[in-house]
């Protein structure tokens, strides 16, 4: 399979690794600082589904034996993300999605890239490790835990985080779920075990697959959103009508064209009801805010990666405005020409 260039005027297939001669100079005398990473030429942040079909991609080049890294602040390996709002969420009995049954790459009916597979192809995971900064003129990544990571080539490919609500108006209050990670999952699962009211809050995808999965549950369920119909940027109003009928045949509840005011607590301190800005009062011991998501770019911009409507500008190769960088997924801005400001 052609690849792009993973740096200017150097072939995917006969990469060369790029140290300064300062540093070749440091390790003939043995005094270059310890890394967390032995796979040091090419190092891919992020431990999304994009991270794993660039690893499948690596290994039928023939270049990632020993050549690659992938720093996931996860603790399992690459899995197809869209599985966590659809099979994952099934009732208890009705034979749900959980790992590693959706491991990348079976959404293509490739292999499944489990830990295992990783290690066989000479592929170096690291688990648990959230990257906060980079220096590129050191070649270097930063984590939380204080330790760094070294590279020739950088892929970035941080993917996005759930849009959360304000803590100012309960976003934070112990039963309010967003759902991004596995992990996200399973504390929505368990709260599904224990709840009897769940709102909804978003007439997107995530919105109407949670609702959809609430009421498998068995579960009083409301969606809350602020647009006249579900889904408006890609349904009609008639489209949308059909399907806002059939969940409402199967019992979920609609509040339309209104917005969350506020989260109230109990004396539990645990979420006990939504208020709105129509005036109405829904009882909730769960809710699941599904409003949208945001690019995880801030370290890089920080780092001084040129932006382009709030992610990571790149060109038709991916590469970013340092070299040696590059930028997929969400986090890219990407171009195309019928997109507003020329990228997407």
């Amino acid at each position: 399979m052609a690849l792009s260039s993973l740096k200017k005027g150097i072939s995917l297939s006969e990469p060369r690794l790029r140290f300064p001669i300062s540093l070749q100079r440091r390790r003939k005398h043995g005094t270059v600082a310890a890394h967390m990473n032995e796979n040091k030429e090419f190092v891919l942040v992020g431990g999304g589904n994009a991270a794993g079909y660039v690893a499948h991609a690596f290994v039928e080049n023939g270049i990632a034996d020993g050549r690659l890294c992938i720093v996931s602040k996860e603790k399992v390996a690459p899995y197809e993300r869209p599985a966590l709002s659809k099979a994952y969420l099934f009732p208890l009995d009705k034979s749900p999605a959980r790992l590693p049954g959706f491991h990348t790459c079976v959404g293509s009916g490739w292999e499944r890239q489990t830990p295992d597979w990783y290690k066989e192809k000479g592929i170096e995971v690291l688990y648990d490790t959230s990257v906060s900064g980079l220096d590129i003129s050191l070649g270097t990544l930063s984590t939380k835990a204080g330790g760094t990571i070294k590279y020739s080539n950088l892929i970035i490919a941080t993917g996005s985080t759930a849009t959360r609500l304000p803590e100012a108006v309960g976003g934070s209050l112990p039963g309010v779920h967003y759902l991004r990670e596995v992990e996200d999952a399973d504390s929505l699962v368990s709260s599904w075990q224990e709840a009897s009211k769940v709102v909804v809050i978003g007439g997107g995808y995530i919105g109407m697959e949670v609702s959809a999965a609430s009421v498998s549950w068995k579960l009083d369920t409301t969606v809350v959103f602020p647009e006249k119909y579900v889904m408006p940027r890609l349904f009609t109003p008639a489209i949308a009508h059909h399907y806002e009928e059939f969940y409402k045949s199967r019992g979920v509840k609609f509040e339309k064209g209104t917005s969350v005011k506020k989260l109230v607590a109990g004396t539990s301190g645990r979420v006990a009801r939504v208020e709105l800005t129509n005036g109405k009062v829904i009882d909730a011991d769960t809710v699941i805010v599904g409003v949208g998501a945001k690019p995880n770019v801030i370290p890089f911009l920080q780092a001084g990666l040129k932006s382009l409507e709030g992610g990571i500008q790149v060109d038709g190769q991916f590469r970013t405005s340092a070299p040696g960088i590059f930028a997929i997924g969400d986090v890219a801005a990407f171009p195309l020409k019928n997109c507003k400001g020329g990228a997407c």
